[in-house]
């Protein structure tokens, strides 16, 4: 398996930080109750494209062991992995390092 990324630090985004257009594009969510603090959702960009967290299952074992804690399949043989980072003196998860994974 092969593994493409820069290992730059993305800052992880909170949901009060998206635009109204952005929102938008996560209909799905249930903006009241996060407005409302009764719900979270996080957000990164990569590539240009913002992320919602949540659509990023956590990887499979071969990906795992390799150090990589979610993955999302864009096809058979290929796909994103995700790294949650923690830069001295941050808090765990507030950035994730984002790749590609090829088969």
């Amino acid at each position: 398996m092969k593994i493409v990324t820069n290992n730059v630090p993305r800052p992880v985004i909170d949901a009060y930080e998206l635009t109204p257009k952005e929102r938008e594009d996560f209909g799905y969510l249930d903006w009241e109750a996060i407005d409302a603090g009764n719900d979270s959702a996080s957000f990164f960009r990569y590539r240009g494209e913002l992320y919602d967290m949540g659509d990023i299952p956590l990887a499979p074992h071969d990906l795992r062991a390799l150090g990589w804690d979610g993955a999302a399949s864009d096809s058979f043989f290929s796909g994103m992995v995700v790294r949650y980072f923690n830069r001295d003196g941050y808090e765990y998860g507030t950035e994730v390092i984002v790749g590609r994974y090829f088969e």
